[in-house]
């Protein structure tokens, strides 16, 4: 036999003959993996779990505030659409129901309840503009959430300039 570099024959880096495999008795290497290998794989696997659910519950909620938001600016975009046209807001509606007025400025088939949240609409006309909002015509928009308390944090993140947040309501003071 042929010695190679370091010493080994030639046979033997092969697998032919001196060196065998590693693996099971006899020198037949078989593929899979021990218990124990699966074992703490698993485990690992769990904890990787365990940390990531509660980030995806809190991702989940902060997505359907979003969702919320965005249907209020739908709702918004479509009265200030009835007010061009109107020279007022639509009249008020109360909890769960879409102004009839509002009706042909939103999407088909749109609705004031989403997973418990229900949309509320107001509007006030004031008799001049001389007020805080320097507006003759008011527009509120509110939505309950109060049968939904895991949303009030996320809610409270789209707070804005015309955007109110309190832990039940959040609500948009539109002037037109």
């Amino acid at each position: 036999m042929r010695k190679g570099a370091g010493g080994l024959s030639a046979s033997a880096v092969t697998g032919e003959g001196g060196l065998r495999p590693r693996g099971r008795p006899g020198g037949t290497a078989k593929g899979g993996f021990t218990l124990a290998e699966l074992a703490v794989t698993v485990m690992v696997v769990g904890i990787l779990a365990g940390l990531a659910l509660p980030n995806l519950r809190y991702a989940l909620l902060k997505a359907e505030a979003s969702r919320l938001v965005s249907e209020g600016h739908t709702v918004r975009l479509a009265a200030f659409d009835y007010l061009g046209d109107n020279g007022r807001f639509p009249p008020s509606s109360g909890y769960g129901s879409v102004p009839a007025a509002l009706e042909p400025y939103l999407p088909e088939n749109y609705t004031f309840t989403f997973n418990n949240v229900t949309f509320a609409w107001f509007s006030l006309t004031l008799p001049n503009a001389n007020n805080v909002w320097q507006s003759r015509n008011l527009g509120i928009l509110m939505i309950n959430y109060a049968s939904r308390p895991d949303l009030a944090e996320p809610m409270q993140a789209h707070r804005g300039p015309d955007a109110y947040w309190s832990p039940t309501l959040f609500y948009y003071l539109i002037p037109g």
